[in-house]
C-alpha cells in the first residue's frame, strides 16, 4: 500500500501445479526456480539473492535489486501459498515500476498467480507510482526540517538502515549530503528533491547507471584496495556502470575524481579509467568527496550500536555481524532476553548466565542503563599470538556478545574502550 509514510509492493497469490502428474512444487524448489530465472533474466540488475529455510516446509527468498533499496522478499510454502514483499520508496517511483514488472513475469515465467494483497500499488502506472513516492518523500523532508531545528546535523533520509554516516552537512541522502537551502526548496517543491532519487523514470539510461553507481560509491565502497571477498568485485561493478553510462549521456556529472580514485585501487586501466584519470586532473577535486565511507560510520546489530572506521570491511548475517582492518577486527552477536513467561531479564541475571566464567580478574562496566564483563586474553590458535577481549553487555531485555582481537598488544586500551562504547542503538 502507498501512505505517507511508505511505498511498498506487497502481493500474495498461489502457485500452479507443475508436472504430467500436477503438483503443488515445495517452497524451495520453486524459490530456486524463482532464484534461477531471477540471475537469468535480471542479471545485470541482481545484486544478490539468499534463499533461507525459515520454518519446516516455508522458504524465503531474499532478493537485492537495488543498492539503495531493502531486498524483496518472496515467501512460499509447502501448500502452495507465495507471498512478495519490499519497500520500494528509497530507489524511486521507476524503482517501484520495475519491481511490479518483475513480479508480473516471474507469476508467469515461473507459476504464480497473484490474487490479493495490494495489487493496485504493486503494479501502479506511472502517475500512480509517482504521486506515492512524492506522499512518501515529503514528510521525510519536514522530518528532516524539525530535527535541523533541534539541532541536529546529519540527519538521514531515504538512507538504508543499519548504518549511520558522519557528515557535517543538514541532510545526507543515497546520492550523497544537501544543506540547508537545498532542504527548504525541496520542502517547498519536493519534485526539486529528484536529484537525490536514485531511480526516477522508467528507463535505464544514462541518468539511471550513473545514479545506481553513486549510490554504490556513496554507501559501500571502502576507499583503499580492495582487502576482502566481494570488494573487487563491486569496484569493477561501479566501474562497470559508468563505462556504460558516459557514452549513453557524457553530459551527466561525473565523479571523475572518485572514479580515478577507484580505478587505482583495483588496477584498472582501461580507456575509460583513463579518461576519467584525465578529466580529474583538469577539474578541481569536490567537496566532500564521494563517499561517506571515508569517514567513521555508526553500526547497528539486532538493537546496538558501534562506532567503527568507515573503511572496515564488514560482514552481517542473521547470528552476528564482523568488522576488522588494519589489525583489528570485532565481532558481535545480540539477542532480545526473557524468562519463560516473557518478563525482560535484568542485565545482571544475564551477566550471570553468560559472564559467570569470565573469572575473578574481570573488568567491570556501568554506563546508565548498560551493565557489562569482560576480560582479555590471547590466542595463539593461529600461529600468531593475539589479544582477544571476550565481553558482554546488557540491558534490561537484550544483551550482547562481544569478541575484540587485535595484534598490537598496545591495542589493549582500543579494545577495552570499544566494549565500553557498545550501546542500545
Amino acid at each position: 500500500m502507498a501512505t505517507v509514510d511508505q511505498l511498498e509492493a506487497r502481493v500474495g497469490g498461489r502457485a500452479h501445479k507443475r508436472g504430467l502428474i500436477p503438483r503443488t512444487p515445495a517452497a524451495q524448489r520453486l524459490l530456486a526456480d524463482a532464484a534461477t530465472w531471477l540471475a537469468t533474466e535480471y542479471a545485470d540488475t541482481v545484486l544478490g539473492t539468499v534463499l533461507r529455510s525459515v520454518a519446516p516446509g516455508q522458504a524465503e527468498l531474499a532478493v537485492r535489486l537495488h543498492p539503495a533499496a531493502p531486498p524483496l522478499v518472496i515467501a512460499a510454502s509447502d501448500d502452495g501459498r507465495v507471498t512478495a514483499a519490499g519497500a520500494t520508496a528509497m530507489a524511486g517511483p521507476g524503482y517501484h515500476r520495475f519491481v511490479g514488472r518483475v513480479l508480473e513475469r516471474l507469476a508467469t515465467d515461473v507459476g504464480v498467480e497473484w490474487t490479493d494483497g495490494d495489487g493496485a500499488t504493486t503494479f501502479a502506472d506511472r502517475p500512480s507510482a509517482e504521486r506515492g513516492y512524492l506522499a512518501w518523500l515529503g514528510p521525510q523532508l519536514t522530518r528532516a526540517r524539525v530535527a535541523l531545528g533541534r539541532g541536529e546535523r546529519a540527519i538521514h533520509v531515504g538512507m538504508p538502515a543499519g548504518t549511520k554516516v558522519t557528515s557535517d552537512a543538514a541532510i545526507v541522502t543515497t546520492l550523497g549530503p544537501r544543506d540547508e537551502a537545498w532542504l527548504d526548496a525541496a520542502i517547498a517543491d519536493p519534485r526539486v528533491a529528484l536529484d537525490v532519487t536514485p531511480w526516477w523514470a522508467d528507463a535505464t539510461d544514462g541518468r539511471y547507471l550513473l545514479d545506481r553507481a553513486l549510490v554504490m560509491m556513496w554507501l559501500e565502497v571502502r576507499w583503499r584496495p580492495p582487502a576482502v571477498a566481494g570488494e573487487g568485485e563491486l569496484l569493477d561493478e561501479v566501474h562497470r556502470l559508468l563505462s556504460r553510462a558516459y557514452p549513453a549521456d557524457p553530459g551527466l556529472p561525473y565523479p571523475w575524481h572518485a572514479w580515478a580514485e577507484l580505478c587505482t585501487h583495483r588496477g584498472i586501466n582501461d580507456q575509460m579509467a583513463r579518461q576519467a584519470a584525465g578529466h580529474a586532473a583538469r577539474e578541481p577535486e569536490p567537496v566532500p568527496l564521494t563517499g561517506y565511507r571515508r569517514d567513521p560510520v555508526r553500526v547497528s546489530h539486532e538493537g546496538w550500536a558501534l562506532d567503527i572506521p568507515g573503511a572496515w570491511a564488514e560482514r552481517r548475517t542473521a547470528e552476528e555481524w564482523w568488522a576488522g582492518g588494519a589489525g583489528r577486527a570485532i565481532t558481535l552477536a545480540a539477542t532480545r532476553t526473557g524468562g519463560p513467561d516473557g518478563t525482560p531479564m535484568s542485565p545482571q541475571a544475564f551477566l550471570e548466565q553468560f559472564a559467570a566464567d569470565l573469572g575473578p580478574g574481570a573488568l567491570d562496566h556501568r554506563a546508565g542503563d548498560v551493565v557489562g564483563r569482560a576480560r582479555m586474553a590471547t590466542d595463539a590458535s593461529s600461529g600468531v599470538e593475539i589479544g582477544v577481549l571476550e565481553g558482554y553487555s546488557a540491558i534490561r531485555g537484550s544483551g550482547a556478545a562481544i569478541r575484540i582481537e587485535f595484534e598490537d598488544p598496545e591495542d589493549w586500551r582500543w579494545a577495552v574502550e570499544t566494549w565500553r562504547s557498545l550501546a542500545p542503538a
